[in-house]
């Protein structure tokens, strides 16, 4: 659903007006919940200035906004494309970074046995801590050892993060096997909800970011997902 908000926002709706202050305000009224929306708002412009502390305190104070309110961010199509290029390896670990509720989690611990699943959040949420082992941590500096994860997941932050060179360096850091990432395939706006600092309408700056290690990307209902082959060991 919120793919389809999306694309009807961000192609159908004439630039002039889809960037406008006027015509996004009770967008994110509603996704927001309250009428006190500037901050949210102007994020973009606020972000960059922002310690890494405000930043954390910034997302803390997200409450039940839409993005805090629904299940995932994630489509099954991107999930289905994560479970099918899994390792083999049944003694694997696999550590979720953007873990939020734990949904992705809860799904790749139903998919097969792991001999450790974690997760870690700039928030640690308290449902996901009950369930799973959660870290606090922030892109691009986790409190991780290298190749300490044969598997990492990152679906939905990319979007999010103020240095995306940095950030993918310390997921390559600290992968063993697989990285996987998922980001939406989404045009800028300075208004877009969802807190989005980064936008990848076309693949070309997403992979540059993963060179020089192999890359199968593909589309998923509106989102780019990558598998990043960090170990060379494709299967």
């Amino acid at each position: 659903m919120t793919t389809r908000i999306r694309f009807v926002l961000d192609e159908l709706v004439p630039p002039l007006v889809r960037d406008s202050r006027w015509f996004m305000w009770p967008f994110f009224v509603l996704a927001y919940g309250t009428l006190s929306v500037r901050h949210f708002m102007d994020f973009k412009s606020m972000a960059y200035s922002m310690t890494a502390e405000e930043y954390r305190r910034f997302y803390a104070s997200l409450g039940k906004s839409i993005s805090r309110r629904r299940n995932t961010d994630l489509n099954e199509a991107s999930v289905r494309f994560i479970l099918d290029k899994l390792p083999a390896d049944p003694d694997a670990s696999l550590l979720d970074v953007g873990a939020g509720n734990g949904y992705l989690l809860g799904r790749l611990a139903q998919a097969r046995p792991w001999r450790r699943i974690a997760g870690a959040d700039v928030v640690v949420n308290k449902d996901a801590a009950g369930r799973f082992q959660i870290y606090p941590g922030m892109l691009p500096a986790l409190p991780f050892a290298e190749n300490e994860f044969d598997v990492v997941t990152c679906t939905h932050v990319i979007e999010h993060l103020l240095d995306v060179e940095a950030s993918v360096k310390e997921l390559l850091r600290i992968t063993k096997r697989r990285l996987f990432v998922v980001v939406p395939r989404q045009r800028y706006f300075y208004y877009t909800l969802d807190e989005h600092l980064n936008f990848y309408p076309h693949i070309e700056p997403l992979l540059r970011l993963f060179q020089p290690y192999p890359v199968t990307c593909t589309v998923q209902d509106g989102d780019w997902a990558l598998a990043i082959d960090v170990a060379g060991d494709a299967d």
